[in-house]
């Protein structure tokens, strides 16, 4: 259907639609920039999200990436910097492919529309003043009709009038012959004025305005294809990444199934395993008969066969916990601290290891004499029977170290 033929008289509701048509395309065009910022605003808050959860430059990062579950998250981590990636290339595909063609296409739209409404409102001034002169023509020739006819009434009376002189009966003659002259020639104007104007609105509603409002409606379809085109590249912007998010999302969940709980349990073990043997029983001591001694595991006799083994390859497994069998003081009343009778604990002070620390440990002694280094080989006695003395300490190494004999 044909806006020119079926729509010949909507000129002013043509105006209205075709500049609602505008706004709505200046409404869109909003709304993909809005769609556009939102990307870029969310790609970047991804981004940044991504980066604050990235593992800082510290020793803590080497042991985060003994474990699968920290590799995973760090995998995701970058998949999910690249995902941001691809939403910033949205809203730039949005900006240069839908907002800068529908801002340059806005502007020639307005113009276009601008000329069309023009022709029009030139083609209906034309045919308004077309009309005013036919109506004046009409109005015209409406009075001079009037006129001659009152000159010709006006004539007859004086010509049946005997007391008038026959030189006014004349002159009513000649006053009635033109009038009605000029009522012929009013005649003639509104006659081919008449014409005229006919001519001219079967040109306006049949030529012009149906040219003006086809090229209206042919403007208005091409702005309706355009909004179309534009929703459908709207949405294949999206479907564009969807293959490189896809393997963002595959990265994400490749790394997640790489997570291996059994892996990570035994990554533990390697990260914190001591390698101390659990301790022994402890053995009952009778102190109702301190008399009778009983000989214990660090006796002079494991003192002479740990001598008998060679000092390099033997192995001495402590307790790691710092308070494992660690020794009860008794405070004497002169203030000063030393051990029950039966036990008295020494620091070996022999040789250092490559880090300076010692690698000789404490001996207690438990009713023995004396006992050896199993790793220096220096042999200490013990005292426990004089009198008190200060708190334990680290002795310093013998002049003489003593050996068994």
């Amino acid at each position: 259907m044909s806006w020119g033929s079926e729509l010949w008289d909507q000129f002013d509701n043509l105006e209205k639609h075709t500049q609602w048509g505008i706004e709505y395309v200046e409404k869109y065009t909003k709304f993909v920039k809005e769609r556009s910022e939102i990307e870029t605003s969310y790609a970047k808050q991804i981004r940044n999200l991504s980066k604050k959860y990235q593992p800082k430059k510290n020793s803590r990062e080497e042991d985060e990436s003994k474990y699968t579950f920290c590799r995973a998250f760090l995998t995701s981590l970058n998949e999910l910097n690249d995902y941001a990636g691809q939403h910033e290339v949205i809203a730039e595909n949005l900006t240069s492919q839908i907002i800068t063609d529908l801002s340059r296409f806005l502007q020639d739209l307005k113009a276009e529309r601008k000329s069309h409404f023009h022709d029009g409102r030139k083609a209906q001034q034309h045919i308004e003043s077309s009309w005013k002169q036919l109506e004046s023509c009409k109005r015209k020739f409406e009075r001079d009709c009037k006129e001659a006819d009152r000159a010709q009434q006006y004539f007859e009376r004086m010509d049946a009038d005997i007391n008038v002189t026959k030189a006014d009966v004349e002159k009513a003659r000649q006053h009635a012959q033109s009038r009605q002259q000029m009522a012929a020639d009013s005649k003639s104007d509104y006659s081919s004025y008449l014409q005229k104007f006919n001519q001219d609105q079967s040109e306006h509603y049949f030529t012009i305005i149906p040219n003006i409002f086809q090229k209206l409606q042919d403007m208005e379809e091409k702005r309706i294809d355009r909004i179309g085109v534009c929703m459908k590249t709207f949405a294949e912007v999206d479907r564009q990444v969807l293959p490189i998010v896809g393997k963002c999302l595959d990265g994400m969940t490749k790394a997640a199934e790489s997570i291996d709980s059994k892996t990570d349990s035994k990554q533990v073990v390697e990260s914190f395993k001591s390698g101390f043997e659990p301790p022994g029983d402890v053995e009952f001591e009778d102190y109702g008969q301190a008399m009778k001694r009983t000989v214990s595991n660090t006796s002079l006799t494991s003192s002479r066969e740990a001598k008998d083994k060679p000092v390099g390859k033997s192995k001495v497994k402590l307790w790691p916990f710092k308070n494992k069998n660690k020794v009860t003081h008794e405070r004497t009343q002169q203030g000063r601290t030393h051990l029950p009778a039966s036990e008295t604990l020494l620091i070996c002070a022999g040789r250092e290891g490559r880090d300076g620390r010692k690698d000789c440990v404490r001996f207690l002694f438990r009713d023995n004499i004396r006992v050896q280094c199993h790793i220096c080989g220096v042999v200490y006695f013990c005292c426990y029977h004089l009198p008190p003395v200060s708190p334990p300490r680290t002795l310093p190494p013998p002049a003489t170290a003593l050996t068994e004999t």
